[in-house]
């Protein structure tokens, strides 16, 4: 059986797809993570996740992505700033015995772009009405 905790964040940035200034719109981000710690009788620190999250979502907060270092060869739509954000986040929470599953972004509750590198979680507890239909790979 697979446990993990489920913490949701939101941030505000400004980006355009084609990197012109007259074509740059705002979103609010919603990102969900799905993590565990190594050891999954120890208890999860959310003071610990949550400042390590809210570190690395404040360099994005209120500004435009095409400008961060990261998006300057990489289009930052979605799928983009979901893999970026994935991949940092999941050194990052590892550096505290944290496993990041899966990180859900969205903009709207009715598109949302999901990573993970293990298992597939659902984006709401909507989604299925038996969490032990959720499986280990």
């Amino acid at each position: 059986m697979q446990k993990y905790y489920k913490y949701q964040y939101r941030f505000n940035a400004t980006h355009s797809f084609d990197y012109k200034k007259e074509h740059q719109h705002q979103h609010t981000f919603t990102i969900t993570i799905y993590v565990s710690k190594e050891q999954q009788t120890e208890q999860i620190m959310f003071f610990d996740i949550d400042k390590i999250v809210t570190q690395y979502l404040n360099q994005y907060e209120h500004c435009v992505l095409n400008d961060i270092p990261a998006f300057q060869t990489l289009v930052p739509n979605m799928e983009n700033i979901g893999d970026v954000f994935f991949e940092d986040l999941k050194t990052s929470l590892y550096e505290i015995g944290v496993n990041l599953y899966q990180l859900d972004i969205y903009t709207t509750p009715l598109s949302i772009y999901q990573v993970s590198s293990r298992i597939h979680l659902p984006a709401s507890y909507r989604d299925i009405t038996d969490l032990s239909q959720v499986q280990d790979e």
